[in-house]
């Protein structure tokens, strides 16, 4: 079970418990007391933020990200504590992929593991389903291939000038690149979306076209190659020939 944020916040914020307490007053080892602070973001002189606030941000629409910069507290954090205010989450069951009752439909986890970068355990646990429920769904909609990597990471990574080489100049698929670079084919996607890349319509990549023959680079001695080769023709004529010949006049 994960502990309250707003109690914690209250201890270490309000009452000024030691962060050194903590972990003894939830009943667990010290290290873990800090760790779940780390984890929240909670750190002495930092603001209260609660968690009906949290919630508030993100169900208006706000992404993670966005909820962090307005709060003042790291993106993880805010994840986490958005992860913890639905630990009350119903029994969890099983779905029919893609139907109207299925929790995990396809454009949740792209906005939450591709364009916020939530885990699969987080969306879980904010889903009330499993972990192995959400990276099912992630395989099965190709969500899957690899991590997206941070946004700035990737952004680095692949800026436009690269990503414009690879995809226009180059003609390689999102998939392609997205093994070259070790990230998603969907973060790749996203990316193109992002620096304002017109997307290649389904099968036109294309394909090398062959060099007219008035294009073809001779070699610089080729005129003496091809008397070569035509003398080599003529050796083989003449050799057959001569067999020919041979062959009647045995059997004569």
């Amino acid at each position: 079970m994960r502990p309250d944020p707003d109690q914690l916040q209250r201890w270490v914020l309000r009452e000024r418990v030691p962060a050194a307490e903590v972990g003894n007053r939830l009943g667990l080892s010290r290290a873990a007391g800090y760790g779940w602070l780390r984890r929240y973001g909670i750190t002495t002189g930092s603001l209260y933020v609660s968690q009906e606030k949290l919630t508030r941000l993100w169900r208006a629409g706000m992404l993670a990200s966005r909820v962090a910069t307005e709060v003042g507290i790291p993106t993880e954090a805010v994840r986490e504590r958005l992860v913890a205010a639905a630990v009350l989450v119903p029994d969890r069951s099983y779905f029919v992929v893609g139907s109207p009752e299925d929790p995990l439909p396809e454009h949740l986890l792209r906005d939450w593991v591709v364009r916020e970068g939530f885990t699969a355990a987080q969306v879980a646990a904010l889903t009330g389903t499993t972990v192995r429920q959400v990276r099912y769904r992630l395989t099965r909609y190709r969500l899957a291939t690899g991590r997206p990597g941070p946004a700035p990471r990737l952004r680095r990574r692949l800026p436009r000038e690269t990503l414009m080489g690879l995809y226009l100049t180059e003609e390689l698929s999102c998939q392609r690149i997205g093994e070259r670079e070790g990230v998603s084919a969907e973060a790749v996607r996203e990316l193109l979306k992002e620096y304002g890349i017109q997307r290649r319509p389904a099968g036109s990549r294309a394909r090398p076209q062959p060099v007219p023959p008035q294009q073809v680079k001779r070699h610089r001695h080729q005129e003496t190659l091809d008397r070569a080769e035509a003398a080599r023709r003529r050796s083989i004529e003449l050799i057959r020939e001569a067999q020919a010949t041979m062959a009647r006049l045995a059997a004569a």
